[in-house]
């Protein structure tokens, strides 16, 4: 009798130790490869999911109450596009109502940057455009098909204020200055801003479909001798419910 119960004890255990031998032994390889944007060629994170409100904030770089229901999207930063050495990150939200999208960024630095009186390139939230159609080189001024690619840059001066944000496109067509607030306080950078979910400019597009992720990426300006600009992975703006 004790032998049978050793034998049926000895083919339960058995397997165990084979399954959980697989398991310690597994490859990365075996795992599921990481998403990547397939036209810059690099990782695709999480998205920033905009939350639908009936509060809309204000853009006056003072966070309401209203940004409490929009999700949080922790950005991580490396030094240059494709680099791999850590730069810090950039919190992101986001809202929208029937007529426009509201953004939130915000990140540590150490001091505002820069000289106190110059005008500087601060940050860039670079689109994707979704659907650029065939824009031809006669009606751009360049040969071929334009590039698509429009950008929400931030300009600060070397004293902590926000200038202004700007939504421009490559190539010329929209050129607009965006509701937006801001400043640096207490080793944090944080602005506001908003755009028109539809566009008047052929050359950006409409953030009006929620089965449709807008792609975007963050590059700020730190100008580091030697240093490449930090930027983001590619993330995907989505309208929530």
């Amino acid at each position: 009798m004790r032998r049978l119960l050793a034998t049926l004890l000895l083919l339960a255990v058995v397997p165990l130790l084979i399954w959980a031998v697989g398991q310690v032994g597994a490859s990365p390889a075996s795992l599921p490869p990481a998403m990547v944007d397939a036209d810059l060629g690099v990782p695709l994170g999480d998205p920033l999911v905009s939350a639908l409100t009936r509060d809309p904030p204000v853009m006056d770089g003072i966070v309401e109450t209203a940004w409490q229901q929009a999700p949080a999207l922790k950005a991580a930063l490396h030094y240059g596009l494709h680099g791999e050495k850590p730069a810090g990150e950039v919190e992101l939200r986001s809202l929208y109502d029937q007529d426009h999208v509201y953004f939130l960024a915000r990140w540590s630095a150490a001091t505002p940057g820069g000289e106190p009186d110059a005008w500087r390139n601060l940050a860039t939230i670079h689109w994707r455009l979704v659907d650029p159609g065939l824009v031809s080189g006669e009606a751009t001024g360049s040969e071929g098909l334009a590039c698509t690619v429009a950008c929400h840059t931030a300009t600060a001066d070397g004293q902590g204020h926000l200038v202004g944000i700007r939504n421009e496109t490559i190539p010329p067509g929209l050129d607009d200055d965006l509701p937006a607030g801001g400043l640096w306080a207490e080793g944090t950078w944080l602005l506001e801003w908003s755009r028109s979910r539809t566009s008047q400019s052929p050359y950006d597009q409409h953030l009006t479909d929620p089965d449709q992720g807008y792609r975007f990426f963050v590059k700020l300006f730190q100008g580091l001798e030697g240093q490449a600009d930090p930027v983001s992975d590619v993330h995907e703006l989505r309208l929530g419910p």
